[in-house]
Order: structure tokens, then C-alpha cells, then sequence
């Protein structure tokens, strides 16, 4: 059976799809049907999500705010969403599609319905576990605010507004303007054992932890209304 042949079988598939988006709109970007438009959505996701986390209540907040540490564990809304979708797309696919080929072949033609589940979590596996790769390194190449804004560092000492629906010790989100008075969403978080701030309350970057890609901050004591 040749290659093609054995890419012809239902289980193929999802795989192919995933390599067939990312091989279009490659094209796309190409022929500049495109532009900047996927570059362009990242700001739109990080608004949106932070309105999210301003409404959030409760539980809901809560919630939301996880889901949201989640998605930026693997850069959504720090980097160009392109460089999300398509490595994890990029890398999924061709995954399973080589533990397709694998166990296509040991198990001598083969190829029992269960399988794929394993398949699809095995190649999602390798596919996150590369999107969070690219995603620390582009955030280390590409300005996340999408506004030639200043490097990260140059930002401690300044305020900014607590964006989320709270900041704590482990995660928050603030909203900040750099000199040339860009104004950009950046990720903090609280100092330890010190208690939660709610949205639209002051804070003073005074260190950025570039491990975790984040500020840590203080309350600066100044009054702030969210409008």
C-alpha cells in the first residue's frame, strides 16, 4: 500500500484537515488576501477576554479566570494567535498521522476503532506541548501588544489598573500605558500571602519575572474608578 493510500482511511483525516487550514491560509498570507488580519486578531481576543473577567462574578469569575490562565499557559493573547493555531495544528497533525502510520504498519494493516482516540490525545499531546514552545519564544521576539511598544522591563515603576476580575498571588491581569502612551494588557500577579485586588483598583509594577512572563505588583494606594 502506498503512502497516499494509506492517508486515504477515515482515521487520516482530522490530521489532514489540520495541515490543509494551516497550508491555505499560508497561501492566503502569500497572495496578501489576508494581510495582517490574523496578527490583527490578538488584540480583539485580549479585550474580549478581559471584559470577560470583568464581568465574571463569583464562581463565574473564578472560572473565568482560569480558563484564562489556561489559554495563556499556551500564549493565547501574548503572542499573534497565528503562531498559536498554526503550531499547534502543524504539530498535532503530523503527529497523528505518524502514530497512524506506526500502528498502521505494526499491527499489520489494521487499524482498530478505538485506536484513533489514543491517536487524537497522543498527537494533541505533542501538539500543546510544541504551541507552548513557540509560544515563549515568539514572546520573546514579538511585541504582544501589537503597538511597537517598549521592551517589557522598561514598564516596572509603572501604574497601571487591575484589568481582571482580581489579581492574587498566582494570576491577574493589568492594564498599563508605556511611555510613548501605548496602552497594552500585561499579566501580574500579587506578592505572597497578599490580599486579592478587585478590578479597576491601582497598582505599582515593581518587577518583571521573566521566568513566568509576568509582573509582580503592589497596591499603589491611588484611587481608580473603572469607567
Amino acid at each position: 500500500m502506498s503512502f497516499f493510500q494509506f492517508l486515504n482511511h477515515w482515521w487520516n483525516l482530522p490530521f489532514l484537515v489540520m495541515l490543509g487550514l494551516v497550508g491555505a491560509f499560508f497561501v492566503l498570507q502569500v497572495v496578501g488576501l489576508l494581510g495582517h488580519d490574523g496578527d490583527a486578531d490578538v488584540d480583539g481576543d485580549a479585550d474580549v477576554d478581559g471584559d470577560a473577567d470583568a464581568d465574571g462574578e463569583g464562581h463565574l469569575g473564578e472560572a473565568a479566570d482560569g480558563l484564562h490562565e489556561a489559554l495563556s499557559f499556551f500564549g493565547v493573547g501574548r503572542v499573534p494567535f497565528m503562531v498559536v493555531w498554526g503550531t499547534l495544528f502543524i504539530f498535532t497533525g503530523f503527529a497523528g498521522i505518524f502514530f497512524n502510520r506506526v500502528a498502521f504498519v505494526r499491527l499489520g494493516g489494521g487499524y482498530p476503532g478505538w485506536l484513533f482516540a489514543f491517536a487524537a490525545l497522543c498527537s494533541l499531546i505533542v501538539g500543546l506541548a510544541a504551541t507552548r514552545i513557540a509560544a515563549r519564544l515568539a514572546g520573546k521576539l514579538v511585541d504582544t501588544g501589537g503597538r511597537g511598544s517598549s521592551r517589557k522591563h522598561e514598564l516596572v515603576g509603572s501604574i497601571g489598573v487591575v484589568a481582571s476580575a482580581r489579581v492574587d498571588e498566582r494570576f491577574g491581569e493589568i492594564r498599563v500605558s508605556d511611555r510613548a502612551g501605548n496602552e497594552m494588557l500585561v499579566h501580574a500577579r500579587l506578592g505572597a500571602y497578599a490580599p486579592p485586588l478587585s478590578r479597576g483598583e491601582s497598582v505599582v509594577l515593581v518587577d518583571y519575572e521573566e521566568g513566568q512572563e509576568q509582573f509582580l505588583v503592589v497596591p499603589s494606594g491611588i484611587e481608580e474608578k473603572s469607567g
